[in-house]
């Protein structure tokens, strides 16, 4: 029963689990942009995290302005 549960391969060993789908060059080339910044996974969320704040910050600005509520430059 546990031979069904688990295929093996014809040399005796446990097939993977979780086989790697083939990448795009396109996914090759980002991986390697990223493998030369040299920080964390965690450090880069925190990063992508401001700039999204900032980012939507800078939409209410332009809103705020455009219904001339609040004008940031005069």
């Amino acid at each position: 029963m546990e031979e069904e549960k688990n295929p093996t391969s014809p040399e005796g060993e446990e097939a993977p689990k979780n086989e790697e789908k083939a990448k795009s060059p396109w996914q090759i080339q980002k991986e390697s942009w990223y493998d030369k910044i040299p920080l964390s996974l965690k450090q880069l969320d925190i990063i992508v995290g401001i700039c999204l704040t900032l980012l939507a910050l800078t939409f209410l600005a332009i809103c705020l302005d455009a219904l001339g509520i609040f004008h940031l430059f005069g």
